[in-house]
């Protein structure tokens, strides 16, 4: 019979007793982490909970005066967020609109501003061009230069030359009267529609303004709880696994002794193994023995020392008065006794 192993350790004990540990770290660790603090704004004082499951407890008091600029802080900011709250109201009817620009100045249309110049210049260079004509026409004849002579049409083109010179600069002068009231036209409307943009822009950034300002906050500047710390769970798994593993072990090593000290003491060698269902049962072999039951059989059931461990077990001699077939004979006289047969 496989002897009894020793007590195991009690690894799920000691997974649990990590566990706690564990735990009083993560304590301590808030304990350090969260000190009671005393500054000019106030005190904060940590407090942990009656029982180890309760939440802890971080209560922050502000000293008098800044108890007292604090309300007056949240009293001001309140009136500013009242402020803002009522130009909302007023920009109901305001915000959502589509922005109308019909009204600014229109910019386009200055064809008949280019002409006008042209025919500014052009009138009196017009009436200038007639009598010119004419004079020379009357000289040109009284000096016997008649119509159709080279000489009478080269002072005809010197005069329709200068009269086309005078053109050209009615046209530039045209041409910039246009460009200047374009640019005069596209700055004022430009004008208009920031003044538009304004009127409703400068409402808005009045209440951002406020109501930014309205936001109450804590001037209490001083640590906060840590968050840092994390309680690891007790290991019971693996506790679980080492306890089998650790039970195995001690199941074949006992097996694997018991073979070996059979072996060694009765001399079977290699070529006359014992199969592992016999096992060494001769009253000779054992001391302190002790009964504790009674075999169905009718034998006495024993405990006893035997090769240095204790185990139970029956006797063979006992065994073989009622079943004799149980028991096998060894060559140096010795009895075992097949376990499996009964």
């Amino acid at each position: 019979m496989r002897s009894s192993p020793p007590p195991p350790p009690d690894l799920a004990g000691a997974a649990a007793a990590q566990g706690a540990a564990n735990r009083e770290a993560a304590i301590t660790s808030s304990r350090l982490n969260n000190p009671n603090v005393n500054n000019p704004y106030g005190s904060q004082t940590w407090q942990e909970g009656a029982n180890p499951d309760d939440r802890p407890t971080l209560t922050q008091i502000l000293s008098p005066e800044q108890q007292a600029l604090y309300e007056q802080s949240v009293k001001t900011k309140g009136l500013l967020g009242g402020l803002g709250e009522q130009g909302a109201t007023a920009l109901q009817g305001i915000v959502g609109k589509q922005l109308d620009f019909s009204g600014a100045p229109q910019v386009g249309g200055y064809d008949q501003t280019r002409q006008k110049v042209i025919d500014a210049m052009m009138g009196r260079t017009n009436e200038d061009y007639s009598k010119q004509t004419d004079q020379a026409n009357s000289d040109l004849i009284a000096a016997g230069i008649r119509p159709g002579t080279k000489a009478y049409a080269d002072r005809m083109q010197m005069i329709e030359r200068s009269r086309n010179d005078a053109r050209q600069q009615a046209e530039i002068a045209g041409g910039n009267a246009a460009s200047q009231a374009f640019n005069t036209d596209s700055q004022r409307r430009k004008d208009a529609i920031a003044e538009i943009l304004s009127q409703r822009g400068v409402p808005l950034n009045e209440i951002t303004a406020l109501m930014s300002g309205s936001q109450v906050s804590n001037p209490f500047a001083v640590p906060g709880a840590s968050q840092g710390v994390n309680i690891a769970p007790a290991p019971t798994y693996g506790a679980a696994r080492d306890m089998g593993g650790y039970q195995s072990d001690i199941y074949n090593a006992d097996v694997g002794a018991q073979n070996a000290r059979l072996q060694g003491l009765f001399g079977l060698g290699s070529s006359a193994a014992v199969p592992l269902m016999f096992a060494a049962s001769d009253r000779r072999l054992k001391s302190n023995i002790v009964r504790i039951g009674t075999h169905p059989l009718g034998i006495g059931i024993y405990e006893y020392d035997i090769f240095g461990y204790r185990d139970v077990g029956v006797m063979a001699d006992e065994l073989a008065a009622v079943m004799p077939e149980a028991v096998v004979v060894l060559p140096n006289g010795y009895l075992m006794v097949n376990y499996a047969s009964f």
